[in-house]
This record gives structure tokens, C-alpha cells and sequence, in this order.
């Protein structure tokens, strides 16, 4: 068989859960599946071994945060949770299908989530919000209380 590499970017956030993918369409894999996920080619994120998943030398930085989706096996999905992403987590995976000869490889790029209040006021409200939300609406009267008001400047200018 001819050996099928493809590169996927993924962008995920500090603390959230992102999905690497990993799928193929072969139905000589049935229960017997043999599946490797690799960080960096040397450390091992996800085994699943004879159809059974294998954790046994999962590398300590991924132990609790990695699962899968066992009963997709027989339907040749291979994809993984990574769980509460850190910064770490950065760099490429692979997702290594050694019956078919078959790698998939994903660059994951974290990065941190922009603060909810970038561009907000003190009290939590973007400016524009500000203005359309504010007790001050445009009416006659307000009209002429803020031109008395300039007058009462330039006056005393």
C-alpha cells in the first residue's frame, strides 16, 4: 500500500476540550483495529491495540485527558478528546493506522482565550452598548438642556 501522510492546523483554547480527527474508510479494519497516537513521533497520547484501548504507556502529561469513541472503531473513526488543553499540548500529533499503512498528522496550535473584557468599559459594557443602553435618549428637551449648557461655556469663556 502507498503511505498517506496529511497535515491538519487545529487552533484550541487554554482549558478547553478540542477533537483530533482521524478517520479512514476500510473495511479490513473491523475489530482487530491497531491504532497509535503520537505527539511529536515519540510520545504516545492514545493506543488502541487489537480493537482494545491501551493506555499502559500513555505519557504521564496526557493521563485523564485523552478518550475516544469505541463504538466508532468499526466505522473507521479513530478521533480523541484532549481535554483541558494546555499550552504544552502545542505541537504536531499523529494518528498512525499500521494495517493500511495509513498517518494522519494534525499541527495543534493553543492559544490563550482573549479576556472578556478586552474593549469594555469598567462596568463590563463595550462602548457602543454604552450609549445605545444609557438613561440619556435624544429628545427635545435633552437636546436643549445640552445646548443651554454649551451657551453657559462659551460664555463664560
Amino acid at each position: 500500500m502507498i503511505n498517506k501522510v496529511f497535515l491538519k492546523e487545529i487552533e484550541a483554547v487554554v482549558g478547553e476540550s478540542i477533537i483530533l480527527p482521524c478517520s479512514h474508510r476500510e473495511e479490513a479494519l473491523q475489530d482487530t483495529v491497531t491504532v497509535f497516537w503520537r505527539y511529536r513521533d515519540s510520545k504516545t497520547v492514545y493506543d488502541i491495540i487489537s480493537g482494545v484501548e491501551w493506555l499502559r504507556e500513555q505519557e504521564a502529561a496526557f493521563r485523564g485527558r485523552v478518550q475516544s469513541f469505541p463504538e466508532e472503531w468499526k466505522k473507521g473513526h479513530f478521533s480523541i478528546i484532549l481535554n483541558n488543553v494546555r499550552e504544552s499540548d502545542s505541537g504536531q500529533y499523529t494518528c498512525f493506522i499500521p494495517k493500511l499503512n495509513h498517518q494522519k498528522k494534525l499541527q495543534l496550535n493553543v492559544k490563550f482565550k482573549v479576556p472578556a473584557a478586552a474593549g469594555l468599559l469598567g462596568n463590563g459594557k463595550k462602548p457602543a452598548e454604552e450609549l445605545k443602553n444609557s438613561n440619556v435618549k435624544p429628545s427635545p428637551q435633552n437636546l436643549l438642556l445640552f445646548s443651554a449648557v454649551l451657551a453657559l461655556i462659551f460664555l463664560h469663556v
